[in-house]
């Protein structure tokens, strides 16, 4: 494997994405609000920045990719959960990002790509907005004190502010219906094209019910090696790391 050590790096600060979601449950209950935005900030940082790191070191791998997936995917649905411990509207946005998850798995397992469509890509910057806004709404009180007063910009934020205070619960159930609404939409999107693409499959000759996961050096160099990753950069990922049984290989 080239690059050990680039690729061992980018992994490890996309682990840091993963422990720190994992406690972010854990961690919202003892940060103050200003400390809990910084360490969601932090966490955000990492997922361009183990981006740019593999990029600029040649350390993108198949792991890697899967691992950067799932962390943001896990992210997202954490920051919505600490969200619905203060307004539980918020649970919805779970269930949705949950299904198009489901139907993700069920497509790498079935011979799909999973690359992100036009529809997902804008419904991940939806998803974005709608936390930071659901945390400037928990938070609004604090983020009012903390804005200076004596200038004129101060006072017509301050007043804006104090009028989205009024009533938290509608912000938030408008922030909800939004991004479930975008769930909804994507979902439909990749249950189509996930059904199209394991039809292509089968008539490729995939079957499920054949295929393996490699084994030793060649699962290893599927996952760890750059330039296996760049050359299989449009295969489904159940072909990257597994082949279908046959008199050959059974």
């Amino acid at each position: 494997m080239k690059n050990k050590s680039s690729v061992i790096i980018v992994n490890s600060v996309t682990m840091t994405r993963v422990i720190g979601t994992f406690i972010l449950p854990f961690v919202s209950q003892n940060m103050s609000p200003a400390g809990l935005i910084i360490y969601i900030g932090l966490l955000l940082l990492t997922d361009a920045v183990d981006g740019l790191l593999a990029r600029r070191l040649k350390a993108s791998t198949v792991f890697g990719s899967v691992l950067d997936a799932t962390a943001d995917k896990f992210l997202g649905i954490a920051c919505l959960g600490v969200l619905a411990g203060k307004f539980p509207i918020m649970l919805c946005p779970i269930v949705t990002e949950t299904i198009i998850t489901i139907i993700n798995t069920r497509g790498a397992v079935g011979g799909s790509t999973t690359d992100s469509s036009t529809l997902g890509k804008i419904k991940t910057w939806v998803l974005g907005l709608s936390i930071v806004l659901g945390f400037a709404t928990v938070y609004i009180n604090d983020i009012i004190n903390g804005i200076n007063s004596t200038t004129k910009i101060g006072q017509i934020l301050i007043t804006f502010l104090e009028d989205m205070a009024t009533n938290p619960d509608m912000i938030m159930a408008i922030i909800a219906s939004i991004t479930v609404g975008a769930g909804i939409i994507v979902s439909c999107d990749y249950q189509i094209k996930v059904k199209n693409e394991i039809k292509k499959a089968k008539a490729e000759g995939f079957e499920l019910d054949k295929w393996v996961l490699k084994k030793g050096k060649d699962l290893m160099y599927a996952l760890f090696d750059e330039e296996y990753y760049q050359k299989t950069k449009n295969l489904p990922l159940a072909k990257k790391i597994g082949v279908i049984k046959n008199e050959k290989n059974n």
